[in-house]
This record gives structure tokens, sequence and C-alpha cells, in this order.
């Protein structure tokens, strides 16, 4: 991928997820690039397309895209999603960042969604059937395809004989079960004719039911700043008991 064209092209997506979102402003960042692994995949379980990095201390971020793949709209409006969260919502302070990763997967799939079904800004009341296809990096898919593989990606991770392997693995299957909520908030929303596929065994496994129960009743809609604050302390009490109890600090 040609790392001039790419820049360009970049900045003509920020210019646009400006538009989207509805703001005049968006975060400084420095661009790095990095080749998706599938080698790196098949042992995980996961690669990671695009990754966005916030440092608390300097309160600088940092982008990182694949060199091998297409440059897609809808991941970096999602990339772009979670620069646009920490900015308003961890305030350099690591804990609130740390609990903030449910809500901006979350929000970064909905705002993703929302780009691949032709809205124009991110508050547009727009309707679609599930049936509708939808152009990705995998392809043409139709939107309930996408939205139940998602859901299959998470119970994947989650239904894996070495999980949690590490702090990395949980936290990605954790991000993946947000991904999937943000996903599905938007068929809610919008959608003439979705249905919940309600397969929950798999986490059900690991995180405790109270705390199950309390994420997907709050994981709904457009959250506002008060959910957002509430849904920090929530992650972080679902996540850490789970490091703590299989040793992955």
């Amino acid at each position: 991928m040609c790392q001039d064209l790419n820049i360009e092209k970049l900045k003509r997506f920020e210019d646009d997820f400006k538009q989207f979102m509805e703001i005049t402003d968006f975060p400084l960042y420095q661009l790095i690039t990095k080749e998706v692994s599938l080698s790196v995949a098949d042992s995980q379980g996961y690669d990671s397309a695009a990754l966005t990095f916030y440092n608390p201390k300097t309160n600088g971020y940092t982008l990182q895209l694949s060199s091998n793949l297409i440059l897609s709209k809808y991941l970096v409006f999602h990339e772009f999603t979670h620069i646009l969260d920490a900015d308003m919502y961890a305030n350099s302070d690591s804990t609130a960042y740390a609990g903030l990763s449910g809500y901006t997967e979350y929000h970064a799939s909905q705002i993703e969604l929302m780009q691949l079904l032709g809205a124009k800004t991110t508050n547009e009341k727009i309707t679609f059937s599930v049936n509708a296809v939808i152009n990705t990096l995998s392809g043409d898919t139709s939107v309930i395809q996408y939205v139940r593989g998602k859901q299959q990606y998470a119970i994947q991770l989650f239904s894996r004989d070495d999980f949690p392997a590490n702090i990395d693995t949980l936290k990605s299957a954790f991000g993946v079960l947000y991904n999937y909520w943000g996903l599905r908030s938007i068929c809610e929303l919008y959608a003439l004719d979705y249905v919940e596929e309600i397969q929950n065994d798999a986490f059900l496994r690991f995180i405790p039911s109270m705390n199950f129960c309390l994420l997907n009743i709050m994981m709904h809609g457009w959250l506002d700043k008060q959910e957002i604050e509430k849904s920090i302390p929530l992650y972080i009490n679902t996540l850490f008991p789970l490091i703590e109890k299989y040793n992955l600090i």
C-alpha cells in the first residue's frame, strides 16, 4: 500500500468522520503500519486489521493500520471513534481508559455499521432490512450475516480451550462481545425486521450472571454521558476479577 496515497486517503476519511460525527476538531495522532499475520490469527484466534493506542501519560494517540490490507472507511471510522471516545472520557486517567474499553468497542461498532449502511451522520434516523447487503473487508454480506458473524466470533474466542491464555486474549474477547452488542443495537434501533438470536452460554462460563445481565441490559441504544460513566466501573468490576482468577498479570 503506497504510504503517500494512504496518508492522503486517511486525511479524507478524517474529514468525512468529522462531518459524520458533526464535530469540528479531531485529536492529533501518530500513524504507524503493520502487516496482518495469518499465523498470529491462527494461534491467538484473532489479529486486528487496525488498532488505536492511547497513552494517558502523554495524552497521545497512535493509529496502527495494516499495510497489506485495503484501507476501508468503516474500519477507519471504527478506530477514529476510539480516539474520540478516549479524548472525551479518559482524561489522561489510565484506570478510566481501561474501563472505557467496553463502551468504546460498543460505540465504534455502532459508528462502523452506520457508515456501512450509508448514513450521512450519526444522528440520521435510517431504516433498513437485515437482509440489506453491505460491503466489508471480507466482501459483500448481509447485515444479519455480519451481526451474527460477530456474535459467533465472540463465542469462538470465549470457547477456545486455552481461554483466557493471557490478558490480551481476554480483553480481545470482551472487545468482540461489545462489538457484537454495538452492531445489535443499531439493528434494534433502525432495522425493520431484526430479531436477536440469543446465545450467551459461552460468555456465562466466565462472566458472573449478575454482571452479564447488567452489561447486556446497558448495551442498547446510544449511551449518554451518564450511562457511559456507569459503564466504566461495571467493565472494570467484571474484567479485573477474571484477570486475578486466571493469574493474567
